[in-house]
């Protein structure tokens, strides 16, 4: 399977787009329910192994290993465009 997040994003904007096709393809979730506030067990009902399937396609989409303190802060699809935007840039998760 081609990797959707092959391409480098440099936006949060293009972040999402990534993200969005990468969970569509792992875990066929629609496109449109995949939203910044989109909570991903509450609302995605992802579970833990899902959650650990996602870390690693985040991992691979930014050539580096995440922190623990990453991985535990990630709960809505902000979070996880926060850290994949962060570690592309090299800034901070909070960044912008």
């Amino acid at each position: 399977m081609e990797n959707p997040l092959a391409v480098a994003p440099v936006t949060k904007d293009e972040v999402l787009s990534q993200l969005r096709a990468a969970m569509k393809a792992e875990f066929d979730i629609a496109p449109e329910r995949i939203q910044l506030a989109t909570h991903l067990i509450d609302d995605l009902d992802l579970d833990s192994i899902d959650l650990v399937d996602l870390a690693v396609t985040i991992e691979e989409s930014v050539g580096t290993k995440l922190g623990k303190g990453e991985l535990e802060s990630v709960r809505t699809v902000q979070d996880a465009v926060d850290v994949m935007h962060a570690r592309i840039t090299g800034g901070s998760a909070g960044a912008t």
